[in-house]
């Protein structure tokens, strides 16, 4: 006796939408964490494949139609992901298509974990909560999302708001990582020139035993130190005393020197800056190490053109 099944339309399309709605996410959350383009109509038609490739499934769990175990082989459901991103974000590169299958593979699994641990948390072993279920794994693919978004920012504003930078005093060259710090307009009082903020350990194999041990006098207030420096007949002519007001220190001072050009290290190429002076700082300015000086936005500015500045991340302590 031939055995018969019962298919609900209105759960079945329940499941469709459902599987439909969590494909669009996966899709979307790839291209948020990746930032691949796409759209909302390539979006649709990827996960409609998805969807296509469930209800398949679907039929033949049940015996509906036939090849209940190739739709479920491995490959299979390999092929059905990479046709997906292919319709998604099309065109792409082999190399940029692995790294798509990556994060859509990783997105899916850490929700569907999500879901799956939701599921039965929330329901019983024998009756788990499905529904429950489906909205925590679509509530893990938003929190993935953002978290990896928050991620990419991150790195967009080091690559972005760090630029490699050349300092030169004579045949002497400093290259460090600059920070683009919009709080930073110190200014020459003499000459009007933008300030860079250095670390002074950078300048310890450029400057004299002795100038070094007056610059950390004349930051601690001993004003003998400033005639000393400025018998530094080497260092005389680029010497400066910036002003400078911050949290703590309202009236301080630091100690610059004209560099004979700094150049910012774009794309491979070194642009020349116009005029600046660098200011020793006596503190390290990042404690990760990313970066070892502060540019101010006036040098970008016109060196680069027009920039739209982040807010300001970095200030005197």
């Amino acid at each position: 006796m031939a055995l018969g099944y019962i298919v609900y339309v209105d759960v079945l399309l329940l499941y469709l939408i459902a599987n439909f709605v969590c494909d669009y996410l996966l899709l979307w959350a790839t291209a948020a964490v990746t930032l691949a383009k796409t759209n909302w109509r390539r979006l649709c038609a990827g996960a409609a494949i998805g969807t296509g490739h469930f209800l398949l499934l679907y039929l033949a769990s049940l015996q509906i139609i036939p090849h209940y175990g190739l739709l479920r082989f491995i490959p299979t459901i390999l092929a059905v992901t990479l046709l997906m991103l292919l319709t998604t974000f099309h065109p792409v590169s082999l190399r940029r298509l692995v790294k798509l299958a990556l994060h859509f593979a990783g997105i899916g699994f850490g929700s569907g974990g999500i879901g799956l641990a939701a599921a039965y948390l929330l329901g019983t072993p024998h009756e788990p909560a499905t529904f429950l279920g489906l909205l925590a794994a679509i509530a893990g693919i938003l929190i993935i999302a953002e978290l990896g978004w928050g991620v990419v920012q991150n790195s967009m504003i080091r690559r972005i708001y760090q630029l490699p930078i050349s300092i030169h005093f004579g045949d002497e060259v400093i290259r460090v990582v600059g920070l683009l710090d919009t709080g930073n307009h110190l200014t020459d009082p003499l000459t009007g020139a933008p300030v860079i903020i250095l670390e002074q350990d950078l300048l310890a194999g450029i400057l004299p035993p002795d100038l070094a041990a007056n610059i950390n006098q004349l930051e601690t207030g001993d004003e003998k130190a400033l005639t000393q420096l400025l018998a530094a007949s080497q260092w005389s002519s680029r010497f400066r005393i910036i002003p400078y007001s911050s949290l703590g220190s309202k009236n301080g001072i630091l100690v610059g020197f004209r560099p004979d050009q700094v150049t910012l290290d774009v794309s491979g190429q070194s642009i020349p800056t116009g005029e600046a002076i660098v200011a020793i700082c006596n503190h390290q300015l990042d404690t990760a190490g990313e970066y070892q000086a502060l540019i101010p936005p006036s040098i970008v500015h016109g060196t680069l053109g027009e920039f739209s500045p982040a807010p300001a991340v970095a200030r005197l302590q």
